[in-house]
């Protein structure tokens, strides 16, 4: 094969890689974005849910998905250091938790 086809095929082959790459990543992100368009407790709730179980102030929050359960995952920081509350969208109520940052 010619060097320059044998360069095109391989820029080819990494596009085609990143471009799957990318749809497992927006798969996750797409997932994540509509998983609450159903839920009975918005974001603000969920964070002053946690805000008043932990005595801290939220400084992250946002969808957790594992499996097929969705939460709401709060990180607060307040006078027993960072906690992470998990909060069952469609009820409000807490359904877990531990102390320290949400593991990624």
């Amino acid at each position: 094969m010619k060097p320059q086809l044998i360069a095109t095929l391989a820029v080819a082959g990494l596009f085609a890689i990143g471009s799957g790459v990318a749809q497992a990543a927006g798969s996750t992100e797409i997932q994540e974005a509509t998983a609450l368009q159903g839920a009975k407790v918005s974001l603000s709730q969920a964070i002053s849910t946690a805000e008043q179980r932990t005595g801290g102030k939220a400084f992250d929050a946002g969808v957790d998905i594992r499996g097929n359960r969705v939460h709401i995952a709060v990180e607060t920081n307040g006078p027993k250091g960072v906690q992470t509350t998990f909060v069952d969208p469609q009820n409000g109520h807490i359904v877990g938790g531990h102390a320290g940052p949400q593991q990624d």
